[in-house]
């Protein structure tokens, strides 16, 4: 048995550094977080403890570390387990890729010092039929020219990097870096959302930028995407995992509901029950996530699936509990109702992930 299968089924403890920035950093301004504050000194802090380069040599343990992190980064607060997901998966796609963009550009995302998106959500609903994809390119001396729009990318900031992916005349597809205001790279905030507001969420508008051959990722994004989609997306159980512990410690602490709501059908226990069978589940995976096949990614696609429903499941047993005192405008139960539901649409969204699944 590995040493990953060795893990005990309950989300284990995090390592001191992290716990202490959650603890002492983050914590503290989750509600102005909520409020629309990026956290960039936070997430810099996290990444000075470890945080995004544990997954970054591909084995099944540090993908674990990966999670367990950001698990407890979203016990406290999801808008932050979000950035700390895209900035884990640039560094996904980066420690992956061709060397030259990785010798560029991973250490620094690796150790936090530069922030980063990952940019992947419409490439990843295009390689499922849902749409097409929304950058082109074309091949020029030294690299590509490539214009499109892409609707949302989280994490970014002026010069954060992202990465996503263009289809060529030929019908190859590129994925590459580029950085929020480089020369034909514009972002801009023209929306505001009911939760998560503070990740640092943008449009970007790519307007004939050039895109040099060093900051390509892979040449062929049809042949690279199966190779990391199923980390893509395995990474991200550390922010449902952490939201629904942090909701079952929410319960745990409120002794008056917990009375009163005795009989409710899901408690603290139950949730917590649930969260560590999911956990086993993830670490399993976790062994396989490196199989490209379509039937492992269905599986991956199963489990990401449960944890969505645990963590919306979770949210309104929170909300039951607390009753009208949950209700009230700024409660803790109702932002992190407001989460549970970022987790569910979130690429792959609950949507996504049925319609992939429902097509055998």
């Amino acid at each position: 048995m590995s040493a990953a299968l060795a893990r005990p089924a309950a989300l284990p403890e995090v390592p001191r550094d992290v716990a202490g920035v959650v603890r002492d950093e983050l914590a503290p301004i989750v509600g102005a977080i909520d409020g629309g504050l990026y956290p960039d000194g936070v997430l810099r802090g996290l990444g000075a403890a470890g945080a995004y380069a544990h997954h970054t040599q591909g084995t099944p343990e540090g993908l674990i570390r990966a999670v367990e992190a950001m698990a407890a980064v979203g016990a406290t607060c999801l808008s932050t387990a979000f950035c700390v997901w895209c900035q884990d998966a640039l560094a996904w796609y980066l420690a992956h890729g061709d060397a030259l963009a990785r010798d560029r550009h991973l250490a620094d995302i690796a150790n936090g010092v530069r922030l980063g998106g990952t940019g992947l959500s419409n490439p990843m609903k295009a390689f499922a039929g849902i749409e097409p994809l929304a950058l082109t390119g074309r091949r020029v001396p030294g690299g590509y020219r490539v214009r499109g729009r892409l609707p949302w990318v989280s994490n970014l900031g002026p010069d954060h990097p992202f990465a996503s992916i263009f289809a060529l005349d030929d019908g190859r597809r590129v994925m590459a870096v580029f950085a929020a205001g480089q020369e034909g790279v514009a972002i801009a905030a023209n929306a505001r959302f009911v939760a998560l507001e503070g990740t640092g969420t943008y449009t970007v508008m790519v307007r004939d930028a050039f895109v040099p051959d060093d900051d390509v990722i892979a040449p062929d994004a049809a042949a690279f995407v199966p190779r990391i989609r199923n980390g893509f997306v395995l990474l991200q159980a550390g922010m449902g995992l952490g939201l629904a512990r942090g909701v079952a410690a929410l319960m745990r602490a409120d002794g008056r509901g917990s009375r009163d709501g005795a009989a409710l059908p899901l408690g603290a226990e139950g949730i917590d029950a649930r969260a560590a069978d999911l956990w086993t589940r993830f670490v399993h995976a976790a062994e396989r996530h490196a199989d490209p096949a379509a039937g492992a990614f269905r599986e991956t696609l199963r489990l990401r699936l449960d944890i969505s429903w645990l963590a919306l499941e979770a949210a309104q047993a929170a909300m039951l509990q607390f009753g009208a005192r949950g209700y009230l405008e700024g409660s803790e139960p109702f932002r992190r109702l407001r989460e549970a539901q970022f987790v569910a649409i979130v690429t792959p969204s609950v949507k996504h992930i049925t319609r992939e699944l429902a097509g055998g």
